[in-house]
Order: structure tokens, then sequence, then C-alpha cells
């Protein structure tokens, strides 16, 4: 009988301690998609904190300027506390008593890298806190404005109302408040009252002379005729001539003048149909058939979901063309905006998708 074999025996294949070639392979390779996984999401973490960050500083300065505007009363242009985007769209020059000194400062301030605005706008306030937006050197008061920033990844906005109020991110309502023209007299100088004269009642009562006291030389005076209504005598006035009147001559009436009839025109846009996504923007061109210029105008189906800038009137010639901008939010639907000139108007439907 042969002796059974050990352990120890060549036998048995001996096994080193340890990972093999394949095994440490396939280990580097999932350290390294979970790494790069990990560096994507603290990239993106990172992109994202800075995009809101300079979202907050914006919408910050914004409510600051705000307001200045309304504490300094800024009735005047000079006086208003301004945002302008600059041209480059990465940075904003502020305008404002910054200090508490008393003068106007101004003071720029850079994005973080990467983020960027989408528009080159200048906001402004007046001295009810209402605002003034100037886009392409066109000023439009009481305008709701809609600021994005960007970056590679996400975007976010900063919406102002008409009447001033800062949201982030968030729904625009429409409140437009229209411009009110104040009338105030001067309060410094005095004011003379002007007396109101009352008219004198003639008294209807004759005051009754005693008889002892006629002298019969006086002359008499023809009597008066008395109307007798059961007792109460009443004197009956002496009517006094006057002078003939000098007739009034009648003015001739001036032809009023024939209005002008307003020639029809046809209002034509490119595109048709807009088909855009949400948060997203799209240009409208507006043209017209007239012989002459024509203030044209837009209008939302709902502003608080669909944005239209600039808010006033664009004037395009003869033969010319305008543009539009629209500005989607976070809403799906199907909405429309509607071109209006004095001479016709044109709608067009608009379709936010994902």
């Amino acid at each position: 009988m042969m002796p059974r074999p050990t352990p120890n025996s060549s036998s048995f294949p001996r096994r080193n301690g340890g990972f093999t070639t394949i095994e440490l392979l396939a280990m580097a390779t999932i350290l390294t998609v979970i790494t790069a996984f990990g560096f994507i999401g603290i990239t993106k973490a990172r992109a994202s904190v800075r995009l809101s960050g300079a979202a907050r500083e914006y919408a910050a300065y914004v409510e600051r300027a705000r307001i200045f505007s309304i504490r300094n009363h800024a009735d005047d242009t000079a006086e208003r506390a301004t945002i302008a985007i600059g041209a480059d769209k990465a940075s904003y020059v502020v305008t404002m008593d910054i200090d508490g000194d008393g003068d106007m400062d101004t003071s720029t301030v850079t994005l973080p890298s990467g983020v960027s605005f989408e528009t080159v706008e200048t906001i402004s306030f007046d001295w009810r806190g209402r605002t003034v937006s100037t886009v392409n050197g066109l000023t439009t008061p009481n305008a709701q404005v809609s600021i994005r920033l960007l970056n590679s990844d996400d975007a976010i906005s900063i919406d102002v109302t008409g009447s001033g109020d800062v949201t982030i991110d968030s729904k625009v309502f429409d409140d437009s408040v229209p411009q009110v023209s104040l009338k105030v007299g001067n309060l410094a100088s005095g004011a003379t009252p002007v007396p109101t004269a009352t008219p004198a009642v003639a008294d209807a009562s004759p005051t009754p002379i005693p008889i002892g006291s006629i002298d019969p030389t006086d002359e008499v005076p023809s009597p008066t005729p008395i109307v007798s209504d059961g007792g109460s005598s009443v004197p009956t006035p002496t009517p006094t001539p006057s002078s003939t009147p000098t007739p009034t001559p009648t003015p001739t009436p001036a032809p009023s003048p024939t209005p002008t009839p307003v020639v029809p025109c046809t209002i034509n846009t490119d595109p048709v149909t807009v088909i855009m996504g949400t948060q997203a923007t799209a240009t409208v061109k507006v043209s017209h058939t007239s012989n002459s210029s024509v203030a044209i105008t837009a209008t939302s189906s709902k502003p608080s979901d669909l944005q239209v800038t600039p808010g006033g009137a664009q004037t395009a010639g003869a033969g010319g063309t305008t543009s539009f901008t629209l500005k989607s939010k976070k809403s799906l639907g199907t909405y429309s905006v509607t071109f209006s000139a004095g001479c016709g108007s044109k709608t067009v439907p608009v379709i936010v998708l994902l």
C-alpha cells in the first residue's frame, strides 16, 4: 500500500497569496469609473453653486438699487440707481451710493468663471420703485424684466415685475401698473382766499307809514292797483323800461376736419408658429404692407409663463421689419402672441415643449 500524500508533498499545486493581473485590472477600472463619476458630480455641484451665488448677488444689487431710488425720490434719470450688464455679458456695472456718503458711486461686478448673462440690459428704478428697462437703446417704463444667467449645464432667471418685485427662478405674474401723472399745486406759496359773493334778498314786506305823518301838501303818487286775495295785498312793481338791447351776433361754426381713413395693412411674422422648449428664448420678425412707418406692439396670452420683450411699441418703417423676443418659463402648454398695429394684427401660436 502506497502512503497517502500530505499537503506538503508535490502532488498538490501551490498557490501563492495576492491578486492576479486580471483582478487588479478589474479593480483599477472600477475605481477609475467611480472616481470619474465623483469628479463630474463635484464639478457640476461647484458650477451650480457658482451660478446660484451669482444670481443671488445680482438680485441683491437689484433690490438695493430699488430701495435707493425710493429713499432718494429719484425722479430724474441722473438720480436713479442703475445696474447695467456689460457688453461681454460676464460683468455688470452698479451705479448708486454704495458707501453711503451721499455721492453716486460706480462699481463693476464680475461673474464667476463659467457664468454669463444671456442678454445685455440695463435696469433702473424711478421714485415709486417701478422698473425702467433699456434694451438696444429702447427705454420701456414699468417693464417686466427677466434676466437669465447661464453656465454650461444649467440656467437660472432673476425676474423683476413692473412694480419692482424681485424673485429668483420663479414665475412672473402680470402686474402692469399704468403710468400716473400727479398734478400737485405749489404748497409753498400762500393761498389768498377768494370771498364768495352772497346775493342780496329783497324784502318783500313794505314798511307801513302812519297816516298822521302824511303832509297834505305833499304830492300824492298815482295809486297802484291792488289785487285782492282774501285780505292780503301784494304790491305790483312798476317795470323800469330798459334801453334797446344790442343784438349779439351768432358765430359762424368752424368746419370740422374730415377724418383721414385708416388704410388696412397686413401684419406678417417669421415664423408663423413658434415651437420652443422650457426656459428658452425665440425671436419673431414682424413686417407689414403699409406704405408708411407703423408702430407694432406684442401681447402675450399669458405673461406669467411667456414673456415678450420689449414691452413697448416697436416702429417698423415702410418695407422694414422689427423683432420681438419670446421667453418661456417652466410651464408646458400652448400660448399665443398677438402683434398689433393701427391698421391690422396677427396672432402667432407658441408651443412650449420639454
